[in-house]
């Protein structure tokens, strides 16, 4: 299972650019809307998008393995760009918009620079992955729906065109609670973007809140509903995707880390004394690093690797994803802790980019699956049922 070198290396040279600017806009807190216009202009809105309306249809590998490459230049951006890429892949392989308004998202990105993410989390609901109940609200009125609500973490607001928007919908006969997603375009009345992010990594991803005030929609803009706490229908590609997008990510941050205090090591000799690089303390970190860092590219795609084939024997394929989604963001962390200590007390200045990777690689720790849920879902499958799991000895 290996990636198109071709889009990697394309991928490579975009980020030796975007790592230039990366500094700023991470210090401003500003959207790197110069980096998103070259993705465009290299093609890169359409790499997950089925063949069928123009995409390249990239492979899970090849989606892995960009946006590791971006990532090393700047993780914002990479974070950012996976949330319009993994809708595509997500799609292609758990259908469940209409038709019509998938070959909508897919032509608009390819043709008219046009970037979708859904737009679910609220301040008070959490991650909607733990199945709670959002406060935006939909109600029918005349033939269509209002909506009304608050979104919080509204990842690519400033270039957003199309918002895919989780909302509660209101019924007067009562019944059990719907949920439902949304179809909201930009510049529709009611649609505001309230420049909110302000974090303390990836501050760069234009994260903002996202207001809905009486946002009238025609009745078809409802993409697809279900009852409130029931699985949603894309679970497992959305996780496969979401979740290995993210340690995609991670791991590039990690190596950019890596990488740097490997560069320092090898120059830095203090007055008087040795190169760092033969200090017995600093190759032990440097080779833990890599061991990290190995450690968790084998995990993610092992991960990636079973989701596509689908194998019968061992751990299932989600499980997998799960497993490599909360190694991966530990060990990276790790990995990036030890790079600062390579470095030592200069690590800390704003100047240099390593202060940069050790909060830019938590910040994922946050997106699902979240590690105490993932850890419940291994918990469940090998202690109730599942899965045949190793024998403990007697």
């Amino acid at each position: 299972m290996e990636p198109d070198r071709e889009w990697v290396a394309r991928a490579r040279e975009l980020a030796a650019r975007f790592a230039g600017r990366a500094a700023a806009h991470d210090r401003e807190g500003s959207f790197p809307f110069e980096n998103f216009a070259e993705l465009r202009e290299a093609g890169f809105y359409g790499l997950t998008v089925p063949r069928e309306f123009g995409g390249a249809e990239a492979s899970l590998a090849t989606y892995l393995g960009v946006l590791e490459a971006l990532a090393r230049g700047d993780g914002s951006t990479a974070l950012a760009f996976m949330m319009h890429l993994k809708t595509f892949g997500q799609e292609r392989e758990a259908p469940s918009y209409p038709a019509r308004w998938f070959e909508r998202f897919c032509r608009g990105a390819v043709k008219r620079g046009e970037l979708v993410n859904t737009v679910a989390t609220e301040e008070g609901l959490g991650s909607p992955s733990g199945g709670g109940l959002p406060d935006t609200t939909a109600r029918r009125e005349g033939d269509g729906w209002v909506l009304e609500g608050r979104k919080t973490f509204t990842t690519l607001a400033p270039v957003l065109h199309h918002f895919i928007v989780l909302a509660r919908i209101e019924k007067d006969g009562g019944g059990p609670p719907r949920v439902g997603n949304f179809l909201v375009m930009r510049g529709e009345p009611g649609l505001r973007v309230v420049e909110t992010w302000d974090a303390l990594g990836m501050r760069a991803t234009g994260s903002h809140d996202v207001v809905l005030e009486r946002v009238r929609l025609p009745a078809d803009r409802l993409l697809n509903a279900r009852e409130a706490g029931s699985p949603d229908p894309r679970a497992g590609a959305g996780m496969a995707w979401f979740g290995l997008g993210l340690c995609a990510v991670t791991i590039g941050v990690a190596t950019a880390a890596r990488d740097y205090a490997v560069a320092f090591a090898r120059e830095r000799t203090p007055n008087s004394q040795r190169p760092i690089r033969e200090m017995p303390g600093v190759r032990m970190r440097v080779a833990r690093m890599d061991l990290l860092l190995q450690r968790s590219r084998a995990l993610m795609w092992d991960a990636a690797r079973a989701w596509t084939e689908q194998p019968v024997e061992g751990m299932p394929a989600i499980d997998r994803v799960a497993a490599a989604k909360v190694e991966t963001l530990n060990a990276c962390i790790e990995a990036a802790e030890l790079a600062m200590r390579v470095v030592g007390g200069v690590s800390l200045q704003r100047a240099r980019p390593l202060e940069r990777y050790f909060r830019d690689v938590r910040a994922p720790l946050h997106n699902p699956p979240l590690e105490d849920r993932a850890l419940e879902q291994l918990a469940r499958r090998a202690l109730d049922g599942g899965f045949e799991a190793p024998k403990a000895a007697e």
